[in-house]
């Protein structure tokens, strides 16, 4: 094979990889806490679309509805809307463009989302009611991204190595606190800060607390060895999946601790994304088909 059609071939497959997603499910089951005891029941797959990809679940803190990403056979990638009062599921995005990671803003009144448009990703914002979507931030190619109040923004950005950049809307600047981190970023309950994962070589990650303020940050505790998705609770307990089990930590026992295992209990495996609803008694999670 010549070099260029090698390299073009070599593109190509990256191309393919780049777009090509697992086959996940989202399931929504019940959370129940009992002090530093945790268990979880009644699972509903929720996304119910099997061979294709669903992920990226969140809650909506206004209304308690749940918010992710699903694959139709086209393969498009857009945003639905899961209302667990009524059993409902429905497309709220609807278009040509692929969306993911949706997120309620502050306000409650847009869903935020990475929105890729003719290979461009960008962090964009759709209304919950009538209008037109818009970006927020045009100068960074972001992967996730968590909201601190209306016009501070914390984001995982793209590129070599990924940053933690933190934007501030109103002022419009973008200013880099961490490298080579983790793709969970989250709101630490009952508090100003935000949490995100710190990679080390040869190591075990980091959760770490960042304050957008004073760009203070501070350790938390190691992740579990080989995962990288978390969820807080209502009250700052921190549930973490690992292969088909579900762990917990808190700062009281400052230690992980065994709540559930999917596989042995549901016969679900392969467990990464979380989201804990607004009033602690609904847990989203992601597995594998």
């Amino acid at each position: 094979m010549k070099p260029a059609s090698l390299l073009f071939a070599l593109a190509s497959l990256l191309s393919l990889s780049a777009i090509a997603q697992p086959s996940t499910e989202v399931y929504l089951f019940d959370l129940k806490a009992n002090g530093e005891t945790i268990s979880v029941s009644n699972p509903i797959n929720v996304s119910a679309n099997p061979g294709r990809y669903d992920n990226q679940p969140s809650f909506s803190k206004k209304t308690g509805k749940l918010f992710f990403v699903s694959q139709d056979a086209s393969p498009q990638i857009d945003i639905f809307i899961y209302d667990p009062a009524r059993g409902t599921k429905t497309n709220f995005s609807n278009n040509a463009s692929n969306e993911y990671s949706p997120t309620l803003t502050p306000d409650g009144k847009y869903i935020s989302c990475i929105r890729e448009v003719d290979g461009t990703q960008l962090l964009w914002k759709f209304p919950l009611k009538k209008g037109e979507p818009v970006i927020v931030v045009p100068d960074l190619v972001i992967g996730y991204h968590a909201w601190r109040d209306d016009n501070t923004l914390v984001s995982f950005v793209l590129g070599e190595p990924q940053t933690l950049q933190i934007s501030d809307l109103s002022v419009k600047t973008n200013t880099i606190v961490a490298s080579n981190i983790g793709r969970s970023i989250h709101n630490i309950p009952g508090s100003q800060l935000i949490s995100f994962l710190q990679n080390r070589e040869g190591q075990s990650a980091l959760i770490q607390s960042l304050n957008t303020e004073t760009g203070k940050i501070e350790t938390i505790c190691e992740v579990l060895a080989d995962s990288q998705d978390m969820a807080w609770t209502p009250d700052g307990k921190i549930i973490m999946g690992q292969g088909s089990k579900l762990f917990t930590w808190s700062a009281s026992t400052k230690a992980w601790t065994d709540i559930a295992d999917l596989a042995s209990t549901f016969q679900l495996k392969g467990i990464t994304r979380l989201a804990v609803s607004p009033k602690g008694d609904k847990l989203a999670v992601v597995v594998n088909e």
